[in-house]
């Protein structure tokens, strides 16, 4: 504990402290004044913002007891340690905690009683790359440019105005900064995190933009690594800050606004260029998740004279590998749950989603969700064909039945004003539901359909909405290059849905951006239905992206010369999900292949670090799961 003396130096600040000293230190406006003693009515800002901090108080504890049990049962993880110690400091507890409670006592106290041995060093933050090296004689080779998933990347505020002052400079997405905001300053963060829904870009007077270097995307907040083991592994072959980089960039803009916003496919052209030109060597793109359909809009953006005007060599001069990692090529379902209804489970990171869950209902999420232009880029693509009928699907696990009926038959309505709907039929749905403005953009940067032929592949070669879709588009002409896909499955991941009509309003007008007729996902119990959970029906993914969409372009389409006419080696490499016990590993281990932990996967991480240096021509095809059967089933 600490000494009276210092107990009695912070007294006099705690006692002189208030509630309008603690909004004006985390930025919260000052709507009504703190009612004086005695007097009656409702509880204004002040008492809600005091019930919040107890709430706050409840989570810090909650942690603490959580770290406690896993210490109990394995009392070896530091990590957990180190992460609860991390973030504690990084919250700030001195403006959230009651004032009863001395926050500087309760962090020392606590992190005291969990402290492990600080001499032990950490193990396996650079493995495999230590082994590789000692095993393989492995050593840097190409540069490289990492290329995020949606919501991955950081983003800052630059704006100026009073709502945003107390932010400036500071991410309003990613680390801390981003709870106390929505927790604090609910109105704010929102105005700050939408665009606007008529032009597609910054609000009058509010301005984030896409942190910058590794930090942008290496921790979504601190202990909760993305690209951490990765940069880790890449530095114990040799790589620093001056021959790999992070593309990081705001994932809310569409791909279009993105180049004329930021100019960011201009700069990745120009970086990868200078690089070849000062040091001779080629660059190896490895892409994250949506990060994936990002460097395929780049591959037919940089020789295209409407994008950067490279020419048809451009990729095979100075492109030597991409490495789509766990890509969402042919989109995700949840996507349209998201637009459709503002419904988001896993949309976004688990820690994020846990607040927007509990502090935004469906309205807010549909709002901010369809202002993002970029979400969009993520629906599914190839409609039917790809996705199936009411009566069959490609990844049906098993003959299709009433009490098991098909995926195909994407929103399932056991009432209601609307029959089932296929994949097709879900994204009229959701068309309908959008704003004009919507509608204009969403037609103006994307396209979901299949070209069958050549000639309708030339006729669009241009055509920037075609970019995003790999059934739309074809590889670039680049014999030299090859695309590696690097996937996890045998995770249960959304692939359909039971929804119903909400019961709190009327149909949509199409013009107020809200959730198309107030629908929702129905989450009636259905013990029938083992693939379905709250509503929810499960397939087989990597627990955000389905299989067909990780794998048909690479375990089919891209073997095909109307989608890959020029030869580009293409490698499949699959891993299966086989986690540890939480209590071993939060994360789940190395072993670990759903979504985002298949960044610190070994076998995925040792495959592109032979890349990077130069071993790729070495890595075959493994498939271990359905995906050729579901491809050959798929109407192309």
């Amino acid at each position: 504990m600490a000494d009276s003396s210092a107990r009695q130096r912070r007294a006099p600040q705690r006692a002189g402290s208030s509630e309008t000293d603690m909004a004006t230190a985390v930025g919260t406006p000052q709507r009504c004044p703190t009612p004086p003693p005695g007097s009656k009515g409702r509880a204004g800002p002040t008492k809600r913002v005091g019930r919040r901090r107890w709430f706050v108080a409840g989570i810090v504890s909650g942690v603490a007891a959580a770290v406690l049990g896993i210490l109990y049962t394995n009392p070896t993880q530091n990590t957990h340690i180190d992460w609860m110690q991390t973030q504690l400091g990084d919250f700030e507890l001195s403006s959230l905690l009651p004032d009863s409670l001395l926050p500087d006592d309760f962090v020392r106290d606590i992190t005291r009683m969990l402290a492990a041995d600080t001499a032990a060093p950490a193990t396996g933050e650079f493995e495999p790359a230590q082994s590789l090296v000692r095993d393989e004689a492995l050593e840097k080779m190409h540069n490289v440019v990492l290329v995020p998933g949606i919501i991955s990347s950081g983003l800052e505020s630059w704006s100026t105005g009073s709502c945003s002052r107390p932010y400036f400079r500071q991410r309003l997405w990613g680390t801390a900064t981003m709870f106390k905001a929505i927790l604090l300053d609910k109105e704010c963060w929102i105005s700050h995190i939408m665009l606007d829904p008529r032009t597609g870009l910054d609000p009058p007077g509010v301005k984030l933009r896409a942190a910058e270097g590794l930090e942008a995307a290496d921790y979504f907040i601190t202990g909760y690594w993305i690209w951490g083991k990765a940069i880790a592994n890449l530095a114990a072959l040799g790589y620093d800050s001056t021959d790999m980089a992070m593309a990081a960039y705001d994932w809310r803009l569409s791909y279009h606004d993105l180049e004329r916003r930021d100019q960011y496919f201009s700069r990745l052209q120009s970086r990868i260029e200078i690089w070849r030109r000062t040091t001779g060597k080629k660059t190896v793109l490895v892409a994250h998740s949506m990060g994936a359909q990002v460097v395929q809009y780049f591959l037919n953006w940089v020789g295209s004279d409407r994008g950067g005007g490279g020419g048809p060599a451009w990729v095979d001069a100075h492109i030597e590998a991409v490495v789509n990692l766990a890509g969402s090529t042919l989109g995700v379902p949840k996507t349209l749950s998201s637009l459709l209804s503002g419904e988001q489970r896993e949309t976004v990171q688990p820690l994020a989603s846990y607040l927007l869950d509990h502090f935004m209902n469906r309205r807010d999420m549909a709002r901010i969700f369809r202002s993002w232009t970029g979400l969009p880029s993520l629906l599914p693509k190839g409609g039917n064909a790809v996705w199936g009928d009411l009566d069959s699907a490609p990844d049906d696990p098993a003959a299709a039945s009433p009490d098991a009926p098909s995926f195909g038959r994407q929103l399932r309505f056991d009432a209601g004003p609307h029959d089932n709907q296929t994949m097709e039929d879900a994204l009229g749905l959701l068309v309908r539901g959008l704003s004009a403005d919507g509608r204009r953009l969403l037609r103006r940067d994307y396209s979901y359909g299949l070209f069958r032929t050549q000639a309708q592949m030339d006729a669009h070669r241009d055509d920037h909405r075609m970019w995003t879709n790999p059934l739309q588009h074809q590889l670039p002409n680049a014999p030299n290059l090859t695309i590696y896909c690097l996937y996890g499955h045998g995770v249960t991941t959304e692939r359909a849905y039971h929804y119903t009509s909400d019961s709190d309003g009327a149909e949509g007008n199409g013009s107020s951006g809200q959730p198309p007729g107030l629908l929702r996902i129905d989450k009636t119990p259905r013990p029938l239905l083992p693939n379905v959970e709250t509503g929810i029906v499960g397939g087989e993914g990597d627990g955000t992206v389905p299989l067909l969409s990780l794998g048909y372009m690479c375990a089919e389409g891209w073997r095909r010369p109307l989608f890959n006419p020029h030869g580009v080696r293409v490698v499949t490499r699959e891993f299966a999900h086989t986690p540890l016990a939480a209590f071993k590993d939060i994360r789940g281990g190395e072993q670990a292949a759903d979504h985002i932990n298949i960044l610190g996967n070994r076998g995925a991480t040792a495959d592109i670090l032979r890349v990077v240096a130069g071993r790729g021509r070495l890595l075959d095809d493994h498939i271990t799961s359905n995906i050729r059967q579901y491809a050959s089933r798929v109407d192309i």
